[in-house]
Parts: structure tokens; C-alpha cells; sequence
């Protein structure tokens, strides 16, 4: 194992909101096939911790067969499971709601019934629950799968198995993916054993030893609305004590800290041309600024 050595990442600045790095949607289908669709999957495993309510977790499934000119991330923002995550080292506005960035056109989505849908870690299966979504607006419509349960079901640092019953003309598959840590190694100076943060100075300090995996680290502060991404940029194999400062100009009087940590995987199953498996773990942490 490489020594470990000290990186900085500072948070001063306020970027204008920004969306995901997808290409715009043509509305011309040009030469393709209009008939022509391409099948996308997201499976997203969320667990909070939160001093007082504890650790709360739940699963989600959605298999989206979109028209082929649309993208992967066009798919997931026509149903709002996308994801925006500003620049490494930046912060941004989610004014607009994480996730969901306006598209030049919005695909028609049709949302598939693959059978039943289990997340497996260790002994323990999670089915999840298919539920039929109205087609009120003539662009989504089929079957969400879904589960909140207690954290203790869906760990951390867990290895997971994604179970596809499978429906004619899709064969049943299943996926492996490790889950991250829970993000209670990013310290935060300030932090009371309570649970609630005293921000004091011109910055909140951070500090977490990175092991050189692609996870992100990122803030979500609340009620401003704002959304702060760290990032070390380590080669892999590498554990790297890492400092980052987030700058108390963006906290409102009171308010909450999400720290989170995020891990996508590809999806590499049959029947389907591409999907993501995301991890988004997070600890919420009450703050109070204290001006000097």
C-alpha cells in the first residue's frame, strides 16, 4: 500500500445551476428507424443516517424502453431518477431539482414489467414491489418497482445480487455490485457527538482518507438548495488523506448538511443495451451557523 499523502479540495464558489453532460435530443429522426427502441435499466439503493431517526434505506428498479435516438441519461431524466452532479471542486444550484434538467424533447417511455425483482445481500432477499404507474401525461407509463425498508436490510459495504425473474421475450438474469461504506469516515470539524454541526469561520473543514475508487464524495445543503461536489483524483490502489473546505457563505442560518457518497456500476445483462447500478449512501448532519 502507497504511504499516505494529503490533497485539498477547496468550495468557494457558488457555479450557476448546471446540467448533466448527456448531448441534446434531436427532434428529427433523421435516417433511424421510428419504431426502433433500445431498453435501459436503473436500480438505485439509497440508505440516510440521521442522528435522530436513525438509518432508513430503500430500493428502486425501473427497466425504460425508450425510442433509439434517446439516450441513457435522457431516459433517466424523462422519469426524474436522473442525476446532476456539478463539476469535481465546484458547487451548484438545484433550483430546478437534482436529476431532472430540461430536455429539448422528451422521449415517450414506456416502463417494462421484467417479472419479479430482488435485491440479495448475504441470506437475506428484498423483493421489490411492482407498481403500475397511471399514463396521466402520455410519456411515462408501465411498472416501477420499489422498497423502503430499515437500514439494516440494505447495508453498507455489502455484496449485492440483483435478481430479474425475467417475462417473455426478456430472459431472467442476475447482477453482482459491492456497495460503498457509509460516508461516517468524511469528519466535519464542528461537529458536536450530537449529531448537529456549529459552522464557525469562513469554512467547513472535511476530512476522509480516500482509497483511489471512483465513488464520489458530495454535499447537499439545505434549505439554500445547493449541491457541492470533492473529488481527490487519486490513481486507484492509493489511500489518500483528503481536505476539503465548504464555504459557510452558502449556509443559511439553520439548516442541514447530506454528506453522501456515490457509486455507479454498469449494468452488462442480457436484453438490456445499457444500465446503471447506483449507490447513494448518505448521513444527514443539523447545522447552525455561528457568526463571529
Amino acid at each position: 500500500m502507497l504511504p499516505a499523502r494529503p490533497a485539498f479540495v477547496g468550495f468557494v464558489v457558488l457555479a450557476p445551476a448546471m446540467v448533466g453532460c448527456a448531448g441534446n435530443v434531436s427532434g428529427s429522426s433523421g435516417t433511424v428507424d421510428a419504431e426502433a427502441t433500445t431498453t435501459h435499466a436503473l436500480v438505485i439503493v439509497e440508505r440516510t443516517a440521521d442522528a435522530v431517526e436513525g438509518v432508513h434505506a430503500e430500493a428502486s428498479a425501473r427497466f425504460v424502453r425508450v425510442p433509439a435516438w434517446s439516450s441513457m441519461n435522457d431516459a433517466f431524466r424523462a422519469i426524474g431518477a436522473g442525476i446532476d452532479l456539478p463539476a469535481a471542486g465546484t458547487c451548484a444550484s438545484q433550483a430546478r431539482g437534482a436529476g431532472n434538467a430540461t430536455l429539448d424533447v422528451v422521449p415517450v417511455v414506456e416502463l417494462s414489467d421484467v417479472g419479479p425483482v430482488a435485491l440479495e445481500v448475504g441470506d437475506s432477499a428484498t423483493r421489490l414491489v411492482p407498481r403500475q404507474l397511471p399514463d396521466v401525461t402520455d410519456v411515462v407509463s408501465g411498472v416501477v418497482y420499489a422498497r423502503a425498508t430499515e437500514g439494516s436490510i440494505l447495508p453498507a459495504a455489502a455484496r449485492y445480487v440483483l435478481r430479474v425473474g425475467g417475462v417473455p421475450g426478456l430472459a431472467a438474469f442476475d447482477v453482482e455490485a459491492i456497495a460503498p461504506g457509509d460516508p461516517n469516515d468524511v469528519h466535519v470539524s464542528g461537529e458536536e457527538p450530537a449529531g448537529v454541526l456549529v459552522a464557525s469561520g469562513p469554512s467547513v473543514d472535511l476530512a476522509w482518507v480516500s482509497d483511489g475508487s471512483d465513488d464520489v464524495i458530495y454535499v447537499d445543503v439545505q434549505p439554500a438548495g445547493v449541491r457541492c461536489v470533492f473529488s481527490a483524483g487519486i490513481a486507484p490502489g492509493a489511500d489518500v488523506n483528503v481536505h476539503a473546505a465548504l464555504s459557510t457563505s452558502l449556509l443559511d442560518d439553520t439548516g442541514t448538511l447530506a454528506i453522501h457518497r456515490l457509486r455507479r456500476e454498469a449494468m452488462i445483462a442480457r436484453g438490456v443495451d445499457d444500465g446503471e447500478l447506483r449507490f447513494d449512501f448518505a448521513r444527514s448532519i443539523a447545522y447552525v451557523r455561528s457568526l463571529p
